[in-house]
């Protein structure tokens, strides 16, 4: 079934069924605070952290789900009807309701009883507090008095402790209300900031007040879930609204809401503009500031205004990458939804979604890493922030942290990967800005005094060197980029063969920035590094028609056509291709038996066959279902590397093919199950008997890499430490295309013609009307330069 599709110009997707198979989500968020919102209100705020700065409740498996949420309710007091501003809670007239996702805002569009109303979520840039801003339109032939409810239910602090301790955390919580600021103020009078459990109780209140007001006069509040909802009820139908029985009382305990009633009176055709606003305000400067806070945003042109600057802030971020293909799907993916993904994941660090819920994990070191190569294009500076901070969550030895909250809360781990991910980062960045003073900026190591981001990489050059197993190939530990292949080496530690392709691909990237630096000793001492992994590899790990993946314990070989399970896996195919292994023949060779044993109606699966039966020397991967996770699903992710791998080999028919059969919106969402508009961790494929069920949606790196390998690879539009590299590897269907690329201050327009329907290979490049050597466009300091190429 259909439940929406993009506007015409791509920028927003427009829900026209609320029934969506699963909630389909958008953020609203200024860098500081952070709220998700569905498609019929339910959603998380938080400041800052969605574990320390949790602001309002989520339900973990909620029966029904999505709740709670940011909700409005109308009561119509001549008939006592109630209804919502968006579809759920209250669940009634689903025909009357429309919703726009759109870049950093969210609009709900009703019509219920001759009442018409619009709404804009949004968070301002300036101002940690979102807006809801609702115009209602009496499309009646007779007056109507109606009662508006703005309701949420909060947390106040630390998420996982709200959600565990309930019983003990009630009795901290606050909540008044300042009839001369028209608001609801509410606060914690203990806050736990560790993100381990602890009997250590911490004698700390949390730092923030949250207020919550409307730019009309409250005719009446609630401050307790209990009371608002009524006992045995929920947010379906509140006896707060249902009986009009605000208690308009304070609390010092318990579950606390916030609720505001206004009355409104309109005349037939008239209309009138509600403005809830919740937001945050320091503790320390809570009187100095709560007035300018709360009143800040009563006004429609305050609002309309600051809503501006957030739609203007995004249309400067799409403005690096745009492009015109003979494909519109293609165009509107590319144009701004996989970038604006990709941008979202990595401000959000993967911790918030409707499918995790900002209480367990904090950012990944691998993650950030990868999500950080999204932004480099867009904002050099914010790269570089998250380069520092990468930087300091290593150990001189080049060990890292496999997740962390911040400086100096993290939890190291036994994967393989996580260290060579900062190459990727610091090089990424590099190649974009030209800014090589970044090598000599100094940060603390974990266990030592700080020194240069250059040095960092040599610690991971070590850690590379000192981490291999008897064969010459990466101790496998408790994972690499596979977290489930968790015992795999069983006492003896096990080897990645998917690792040494990993590490040779990274220091082959660091190889090549030390070559640009005139390192030419260090070079070749890296250089030796990944030419041993490489001859490691050749010499151990070619099964036939691919590479395995693993050597287990007692040199039990995985990933090998004797293997009753996961006889082929997809990464140990790809990536000797992005590392630049040397034989052609056996690249090919894998990269063709990905097509013939991998690849399905769904896209190409992580490994096949899939486990049936748990092999605890194996891992987590043997214990799940098979056709999801890494059971065999197709996992997005690696999918972008087949797409890079096809393209580096010439074979760009292959590519385009796998990278339309992986848009979100192909499958039928009946099928598909989550959001249309954006990339999925995976795609339940067809081991499993319901294949085309995608899952665990937005905090994905698909969306970096999808983003980064369509312009760079697909395109051929990518940064170099000289200049733009122009290499297209496009289907031979496009005789043309056409593309802009802003590169060190400087917009390229960028035409390609091919007429020859050629899949890759450049005949000729024109800049400014003058023929070049080569296909690296020579830097300029002009504000645009046009460039014509002809395949």
């Amino acid at each position: 079934m259909n439940y929406g599709h993009f506007s015409p110009d791509g920028k927003e997707y427009i829900i026209t069924n609320p029934r969506t198979p699963s909630p389909w989500i958008n953020y609203i968020y200024n860098g500081r605070y952070f709220s998700t919102i569905s498609n019929n209100g339910g959603g998380i705020s938080y400041f800052k952290s969605p574990l320390h700065g949790r602001i309002t409740r989520y339900r973990i498996n909620e029966v029904p789900p999505d709740r709670p949420g940011k909700y409005i309710y109308v009561k119509d007091n001549e008939t006592g009807e109630t209804w919502g501003l968006t579809w759920q809670p209250v669940g009634k007239h689903a025909e009357g309701y429309r919703l726009a996702h759109g870049f950093g805002y969210t609009r709900s569009e009703a019509l219920v009883n001759g009442i018409e109303s619009e709404t804009l979520f949004f968070v301002p840039a300036d101002d940690d507090q979102e807006i809801w801003k609702t115009t209602f339109i009496n499309r009646s032939d007779k007056p109507r008095k109606l009662s508006v409810y703005g309701y949420v239910e909060l947390a106040l602090g630390h998420a996982l402790v709200d959600l565990i301790n309930q019983c003990d955390d009630q009795h901290f919580n606050r909540s008044h209300f300042e009839k001369d600021l028209n608001a609801l103020f509410s606060t914690k009078t203990y806050w736990v900031t560790e993100t381990k459990g602890t009997q250590q109780q911490e004698n700390k209140e949390w730092d923030q007040w949250t207020f919550f007001t409307v730019n009309k006069p409250v005719a009446g509040f609630e401050t307790v879930r209990e009371r608002f909802l009524g006992l045995y009820r929920n947010e379906n139908n509140p006896a707060g609204v249902e009986n009009d029985s605000l208690s308009c009382l304070e609390t010092d305990f318990g579950n606390v809401v916030n609720a505001l009633k206004v009355d409104i009176e309109l005349q037939p055709g008239a209309s009138a503009d509600l403005i809830f606003s919740l937001g945050v305000i320091e503790k320390q400067r809570f009187d100095e500031l709560k007035q300018q806070r709360v009143e800040k945003y009563k006004s429609v042109a305050k609002v309309d205004a600051a809503f501006a600057k957030v739609r203007q802030s995004w249309d400067d971020y799409f403005a690096h990458t745009t492009v015109d293909t003979p494909d519109e799907d293609v165009n509107i993916f590319m144009r701004y939804w996989l970038p604006y993904q990709a941008k979202v994941a990595f401000d959000v660090g993967r911790v918030t979604s409707f499918y995790y819920w900002g209480i367990g994990r904090g950012f990944g070191f691998r993650d950030t890493s990868q999500d950080t190569i999204a932004v480099t294009i867009s904002n050099p500076q914010k790269a570089k922030e998250r380069i520092q901070l990468l930087a300091r969550q290593m150990r001189k030895d080049g060990k890292v942290y496999h997740h962390f909250h911040g400086d100096g809360q993290g939890e190291f781990t036994y994967h393989c990967d996580d260290p060579l991910w900062f190459m990727l980062a610091v090089t990424e960045y590099l190649k974009e800005t030209g800014d090589f003073a970044l090598l000599t900026d100094e940060q603390p190591f974990i266990d030592a005094e700080p020194d240069s981001i250059l040095q960092h990489m040599f610690s991971v050059v070590n850690y590379a060197k000192n981490n291999l197993g008897k064969h010459g190939l990466p101790i496998f530990g408790r994972g690499d980029w596979n977290d489930t292949l968790d015992y795999i080496g069983g006492d003896e530690g096990g080897e990645s063969v998917w690792g040494a392709m990993f590490y040779a691909a990274m220091l082959n990237l660091f190889a090549q920035l030390l070559e640009s630096l005139e390192m030419k000793s260090e070079m070749a001492e890296v250089k030796s590094v990944t030419d041993s992994l490489i001859k490691a590899v050749d010499e151990n790990c070619w099964d036939g028609e691919w590479y395995i993946r693993a050597f287990g314990g007692n040199n039990r070989r995985v990933g090998s056509k004797d293997n009753k399970y996961g006889k082929i896996f997809l990464n140990t195919q790809i990536w000797p291709v992005i590392a630049g292994f040397p034989d052609q023949n056996r690249l090919i060779t894998a990269m063709n038996s990905v097509k013939k044993y991998l690849d399905s109606p769904e896209g190409p699966k992580k490994c096949t066959p899939a486990w049936r039966e748990i092999d605890p020397n194996i891992g987590l991967v043997t214990r799940c279902v098979w056709g999801k996770k890494e059971n065999g699903a197709v996992f997005c992710h690696p999918t972008t590397w087949v797409i890079q791998a096809e393209t580096i080999l010439g074979r760009s028919n292959q590519a385009f093919e796998y990278f339309k059969k992986m848009l979100p919106n192909r499958i039928d969402s009946d099928i598909f199950i989550a959001e249309p508009y954006v990339y999925s961790q995976y795609i339940t494929s067809n081991e499993h008997s319901q294949p085309g069920r995608a899952s665990h949606s937005w905090q994905t790196g698909s969306a970096a890499w999808m983003y980064r390998v369509s312009y760079d690879y697909i395109l051929g539009i990518r940064p170099t430490y000289n200049g733009l590299m122009i290499d297209p590897a496009i289907p031979s269907g496009w005789k043309h295309f056409k593309a802009e690329r802003v590169f060190r201050g400087t917009k390229y327009i960028i035409e390609v013609e091919n007429t020859s329907s050629s899949e890759k290979g450049v005949k000729q490049i024109i800049v400014e009307g003058n023929p070049i050597r080569g296909n690296v466009l020579p830097l300029t300091s002009a504000d645009t330069c046009c460039v014509k190429v002809i395949m």
